[in-house]
């Protein structure tokens, strides 16, 4: 999902557009064909070819591929003793923001999909079932309990269910929040709860399915309360979300 956002209804510039466009209200671009809010248009993979806001034609030129890297979630800047500051002229990843904004979709299956990595996630719940928050297994029995179960049920129709690596776990972090620092897309949670109805995290360490190649006998873990990685012990207990598809 591409988002142009206006700057006091003038002219708006991300690394994703080639083109300044002048906007009077935030367009939203959504990479599967669709276009909400004050702009229609078509989408050709990542090329949206125009939008038409305010009886205008706002000519966009955008750049990037299914896949593209996605973006910190970052849009606050901050100086040395931790006050927020404006952005402008900082350099900090507030003021580029550099990236694909975060983008995801909740298929209504108990399911999250990333529309930048297209990546499924599952989501997590509160309800004591296999996908709880507070179920925490070792590196082995996530794969061997966790991720087997949710493959034996054919979890929202798919058995390709698997630990993600420690590059696609920090992706769904969201570095403009913490405790915990995801989006809101994840962090939709309440007692009682089902993966149906609500999305949880808690605020502390998942597993990933990589190896800490300097010690093997550790793994790397993402810790969502700020969006720290670690490397621990295999045997140690963490929490585990699944996920599938990549290439």
């Amino acid at each position: 999902m591409l988002i142009l956002k206006p700057c006091g209804g003038r002219v708006v510039k991300l690394d994703c557009v080639t083109q300044s466009v002048t906007l009077n209200q935030e367009i939203t671009l959504d990479r599967v064909g669709s276009v909400r809010g004050v702009a229609k248009g078509r989408l050709v993979g990542w090329t949206f070819a125009a939008a038409i806001g305010f009886g205008s034609i706002l000519a966009v030129a955008a750049s990037g591929e299914s896949g593209s890297f996605p973006a910190s979630g970052q849009a606050t800047c901050w100086n040395t003793g931790g006050q927020v500051i404006a952005c402008a002229g900082t350099g900090q990843d507030g003021e580029s923001q550099a990236g694909v904004p975060l983008a995801y979709r909740d298929n209504g299956d108990g399911t999250i999909t990333d529309l930048n990595t297209g990546l499924m996630w599952e989501k997590l719940s509160d309800d004591g079932s296999i996908h709880d928050k507070d179920n925490y297994y070792t590196w082995t029995a996530a794969v061997s309990s966790k991720i087997a179960a949710l493959n034996s049920a054919n979890y929202a129709g798919h058995n390709d269910w698997r630990l993600p690596n420690v590059r696609e776990l920090e992706s769904i972090v969201n570095y403009e929040t913490t405790v915990p620092a995801v989006s809101p897309d994840f962090n939709t949670c309440w007692g009682g709860c089902s993966a149906l109805t609500c999305s949880c995290t808690i605020s502390s360490n998942y597993w990933s399915s990589s190896t800490f190649a300097d010690f093997p006998a550790y793994a790397w873990l993402v810790d969502f309360y700020g969006g720290g990685t670690s490397a621990v012990s295999k045997t140690g207990s963490y929490y585990v979300r699944a996920v599938r598809g990549g290439s």
